[in-house]
């Protein structure tokens, strides 16, 4: 199976909804043509698709993002997933390697992933990719 990288599409919204629902953040095409739009139009986010023959299995968007304690700018991916069909297959390492390609051209320090911490199999993943644990996330809703 050849599997290539490419741009998001607005077109793509459809499969996109699909793999964030799959990923645990219910979402509609509707929903997702929008967040396409607005990150397609950034100069500071990057969205790319891996499509397998004619299907989007998979999706990466990251965001470039000033990190003031330092001085310096890390690129933050803020959603990564591949379909549950597809995965094993060095398909999220593709992702992952093109995220730090877009950190790189940017003149990022780091790349940064957060992982709900249910998700033991992600967190073995970006492990074996050579992130490592920094800290913890706290959230509050607004």
């Amino acid at each position: 199976m050849h599997v290539s990288l490419r741009p998001a599409q607005e077109a793509d919204a459809e499969r996109v909804a699909a793999l964030m629902t799959e990923l645990g953040y219910p979402s509609t095409a509707t929903d997702v043509k929008d967040r396409l739009h607005g990150s397609l139009n950034s100069q500071t986010s990057c969205c790319l698709v891996a499509q397998a023959d004619s299907e989007v299995v998979g999706i990466m968007s990251a965001e470039l993002m000033p990190y003031f304690p330092t001085g310096s700018t890390i690129c933050r991916v803020t959603s990564l997933v591949v379909s549950s069909r597809h995965r094993s297959r060095g398909i999220g390492e593709k992702l992952v390697a093109a995220a730090a390609m877009f950190g790189r051209e940017h003149g990022c320090s780091g790349i940064e992933v957060t992982s709900a911490e249910r998700r033991a199999d992600a967190h073995r993943f970006y492990e074996r990719l050579g992130f490592a644990r920094s800290g913890l996330r706290f959230f509050q809703a607004l």
